[in-house]
């Protein structure tokens, strides 16, 4: 096997390994929408997400210098004709600062990632998105940025939560740090994660006709 085949065969198996209920396949060809000429696509993830289907199109570069600003415009053309929701491009030799200039100006409805191989097994292709600013036309819109602070709730049973906002429309998610359970505003303001635990979110005054969200757990 060659090397590049080894190369893709690594982040085919990581793909796996993180979506294992996904469609996912290698060397695929999508006629393009606008080009109406077949696109080459190194690996193709169909997965259902959010009450949507996602469509993930990754490219594994296996270069003897860094990916360049070029290929990433290249990329982004080809997200945009067979209608990605999710672009990542996967590179052995880093990438150079325009190129990660681009993908960070990059404010279309797609999201763009570029992962160095080097740093894969840190990196995680499922990502938590809002289902608050997603609609049927626009399956994903905002990602849930996490604080890295955990938020105790209750030290003898261990229960804490992280809070994150959306990146496009600012909600507030929590989410239990044990089950990963997010833990939502309902009418009555309850909600239960997966250990188990019922959670309270109120509006809490801060002053100057401002207020918060906070969480407690309810007591047993």
């Amino acid at each position: 096997m060659k090397d590049w085949e080894i190369y893709e065969r690594q982040i085919f198996d990581k793909l796996n390994e993180e979506f294992p209920d996904a469609e996912i396949s290698k060397n695929q060809k999508i006629i393009g929408k606008f080009s109406k000429i077949n696109r080459q696509i190194d690996i193709l993830v169909i997965s259902k997400s959010i009450g949507h289907e996602i469509k993930v199109v990754i490219d594994c570069k296996k270069f003897s210098k860094v990916v360049d600003i070029k290929t990433v415009e290249s990329f982004i053309g080809m997200l945009d004709d067979v209608g990605a929701h999710v672009g990542i491009i996967i590179t052995n030799e880093g990438f150079t600062k325009s190129a990660k200039n681009r993908v960070t100006g990059y404010t279309k409805d797609v999201k763009l990632k570029v992962v160095e191989f080097s740093k894969l097994d840190e990196f995680h292709f499922i990502w938590d998105y809002c289902e608050a600013c997603s609609n049927i036309e626009r399956p994903i819109h905002g990602e849930i940025s996490w604080d890295k602070n955990e938020i105790i709730i209750d030290n003898k049973r261990k229960v804490s939560i992280i809070r994150g906002s959306c990146d496009y429309c600012g909600t507030v998610h929590y989410k239990c740090v044990k089950c990963g359970v997010f833990i939502e505003r309902e009418e009555m303001n309850y909600m239960e994660c997966g250990c188990g635990n019922q959670f309270e979110l109120k509006e809490v005054y801060i002053g100057s006709g401002m207020t918060e969200d906070s969480i407690t757990i309810k007591k047993k």
